[in-house]
């Protein structure tokens, strides 16, 4: 880990929301906070010795000019400390955290993030007037959104970035977050200042008393599966297991979503299972694949990591696929068109077995039913009959 002096921490923070620190431009800052404007100014003139001169702008928008950065030849003072960073020159929508930042533990990332979220960042009860609270960040550069979902990860939230398109202009992110649990963790470990104290006192204020509803940080529905061949082995009908849980019955559809963990815990002591409750408590986040989208040719190359054989790209676990497929001697999928299409009859009970390799046999494709009663496949029924 590494440690940085906090005020440049903050001044990075809010030079990346309203700063711009372009080639052959003056370095400046524009705000129409005077919280951030005094921490801005304090920490170009303590760290690095600059000379800030303030100008007024409408209403009670002003811009701050740090100078002292020295020339193309000889940089210094704040423009040479973000060449070091590697940011200096970025346009807005190219704006980018720097690599050593991400070094930094997660006290001062929580410190980064409060000043950058006083910048460009939301802090309110309703979004958009309607509906639940609303805390995000907004940007145009995809590169920052992607950054600040990363740092809030580092602090264990998960966020979700939407794109907004804008006609003719650039289209921005919206970095939010969303539950009861998730704004409390933010309020705490990244907090607010200047101008979004006011509002995440609010906040907090509101979220007092509230219980969670999970609907984001869910397992997949798969896991289900697990619980039904418990039950099976275990002689525990439905209408039983509704029973023991204190809930309604409701036959089959109450293995027809994603549960939370919560849910999956409950299953898990109900069945005394260690495999249940390994899934509900892990800090694995499960997240749909919307879609899959060529993004062109490129050379690639396998990384095989040791321990566990799992490692990190862009904030998702990965494992070492090429090792599983290159010492396997058979790999094969199941393809079960009916998950995808709940609503066809013509699916309901198909499956499709892949073999894709096997080093003494031919490979090919297979046609199976699925009987979800019993989590098994079996060879197709004969036309005309029932299995």
């Amino acid at each position: 880990m590494e440690q940085w002096p906090d005020a440049r921490v903050e001044l990075l923070a809010q030079l990346m929301g309203d700063g711009s620190y372009l080639v052959h431009q003056p370095l400046r800052y524009t705000t129409a906070s005077e919280d951030n404007s005094r921490a801005v100014a304090r920490a170009a003139q303590e760290q690095f010795g600059a000379t800030v001169k303030r100008y007024p702008g409408r209403r009670q928008w002003h811009q701050l000019l740090i100078s002292g950065n020295g020339n193309r030849w000889h940089p210094a003072g704040v423009g040479q400390w973000l060449k070091e960073l590697g940011i200096f020159g970025q346009r807005s929508h190219e704006k980018r955290v720097p690599e050593s930042l991400f070094r930094l533990d997660h006290r001062q990332i929580g410190l980064f993030l409060r000043h950058l979220w006083a910048t460009d960042g939301t802090i309110s009860l309703r979004r958009g007037g309607v509906g639940g609270p609303n805390v995000s960040y907004c940007t145009n550069s995809p590169g920052l959104a992607q950054d600040v979902a990363s740092l809030l990860l580092r602090l264990g939230l998960v966020a979700r970035t939407a794109l907004v398109s804008q006609g003719k202009y650039r289209p921005v992110f919206h970095v939010h977050l969303s539950g009861v649990d998730s704004l409390r963790v933010f309020l705490d470990k990244v907090g607010a200042f200047g101008p979004r104290v006011e509002p995440a006192r609010r906040l907090a204020e509101s979220l007092k008393g509230k219980i969670a509803n999970t609907n984001v940080d869910t397992l997949p529905p798969s896991v289900f599966d697990r619980v039904r061949e418990l039950m099976r082995q275990g002689g525990i009908s439905h209408r039983g297991m509704a029973a023991l849980r204190g809930t309604s019955y409701g036959g089959t559809s109450h293995f027809s979503f994603a549960p939370s963990r919560r849910t999956v815990g409950h299953y898990a002591t109900l069945l005394a299972d260690d495999l249940l409750l390994m899934k509900s408590e892990s800090d694995l986040f499960w997240d749909p694949v919307v879609s899959i989208e060529p993004a062109g040719t490129a050379s690639v190359f396998d990384l095989t990591v040791p321990g566990p054989a799992s490692w990190i790209g862009n904030d998702i676990v990965s494992h070492n696929s090429g090792a599983l497929e290159q010492d396997a001697d058979v790999v094969a999928a199941i393809f079960r068109e009916e998950v995808y299409k709940r609503d066809d009859p013509d699916v309901k009970g198909k499956a499709k077995l892949f073999v894709l390799k096997q080093r003494n046999g031919p490979i090919g494709d297979i046609d199976l039913n699925f009987i979800s009663e019993f989590t098994k496949f079996v060879d197709p029924a004969p036309e005309g009959e029932n299995f």
